[in-house]
């Protein structure tokens, strides 16, 4: 990463504070919160950062600078419990209840999360105890899903390699907002929303026009890969994913139908495709106007899908809260 966006955003992240989250790839049924996950092996660690600091920070894929790794721990805690590293994801061993709630009716009911299930874990280390403990979360699911779907916020849970085993994931471009240009603009109501997209983790493009960007988040900081109920967002339109691959910075997509707003190419009978490339570049914004109330700043990686000119970034003003 570029030397002045890392100090940029290592102030951005001194100014905020609450819980992170974050997700990735994986198959969800409709019935059960069963998972089909395509992952390998990781090894490292974090510690728990502030929410909307990683927020901001996870859009540039990169966490600054912290680290929980195993030599922080006790020899006997790092034999016990599990080492994560940037990506936060863990799969569980066996069938559990993880302080996650499921609406049935008009009521919230615990959720047995089944063996093998990928999940987030937000780890919080307990330097008195010398151990470490985590909420989890499911990521950036769909709208349908994620808006049934309650996390009081339990952070006592041991995560230990007894019942979670550390992942990392592929298409790490699943819950990156991508939006049209080349970086953050003010518009004419002073805001920083655009119409936008991302490909949530259950396989769906979730697509948001200006009108519904400027509901949900003017300021350009909307995130969605926290996977919290407070990120539900109602797409403005959804798609089937049906087959996704990686290859070097080039996430390749097809979907069923077309979204209005994307620059899909069709290449078959119902069947549609987007090429996000990652350009590895990024870009700023800094408000010199003197008469704003809230100074802006932001940061952004910039991508093509289709050819045509995207970034993912996130916005931070003085006043925002």
């Amino acid at each position: 990463m570029n030397e002045n966006v890392q100090e940029k955003i290592d102030k951005v992240a001194c100014k905020f504070s609450g819980n992170p989250l974050i997700s990735e790839d994986f198959l969800l049924s409709n019935d059960s919160m069963s998972y089909n996950v395509d992952v390998s092996e990781n090894q490292g660690g974090i510690r728990l950062l502030n929410h909307k600091v990683l927020r901001g920070l996870l859009l540039f894929g990169a966490v600054v600078g912290m680290g929980l790794t195993s030599a922080t721990l006790s020899a006997q805690a790092s034999s016990k419990y599990v080492s994560l590293s940037n990506d936060w994801y863990v799969r569980t061993k066996k069938s559990m209840y993880l302080d996650i709630y499921q609406k049935h009716g008009k009521k919230y009911k615990p959720l047995l999360i089944k063996k093998g299930t990928l999940l987030v874990a937000i780890p919080s280390y307990k330097w008195h105890q010398d151990k470490v403990t985590a909420a989890f979360r499911f990521g950036a699911i769909h709208y349908s899903k994620l808006k049934n779907l309650r996390f009081p916020g339990d952070e006592d849970i041991p995560l230990t390699k007894a019942n979670f085993k550390p992942v990392t994931l592929k298409a790490p471009i699943r819950s990156t907002i991508l939006r049209p240009g080349i970086g953050f603009e003010k518009d004419k109501d002073s805001n920083f929303s655009t119409p936008a997209f991302y490909l949530t983790l259950d396989n769906y493009i979730q697509y948001y026009s200006k009108a519904a960007m400027d509901k949900y988040a003017p300021g350009g900081d909307i995130i969605v890969n926290t996977g919290n109920e407070d990120d539900a967002y109602k797409p403005t339109a959804s798609a089937k994913m049906t087959k996704t691959t990686v290859k070097g910075t080039t996430t390749t997509v097809q979907y069923r139908t077309p979204i209005k707003g994307i620059p899909g190419k069709k290449i078959g009978a119902h069947k549609y495709q987007i090429k996000i490339k990652s350009l590895r570049t990024e870009g700023h914004y800094n408000d010199t106007d003197p008469n704003d109330f809230d100074r802006w700043s932001g940061y952004w990686n910039n991508y093509t899908v289709n050819g045509k000119p995207y970034f993912s970034g996130f916005m931070d003003g003085d006043g925002d809260e």
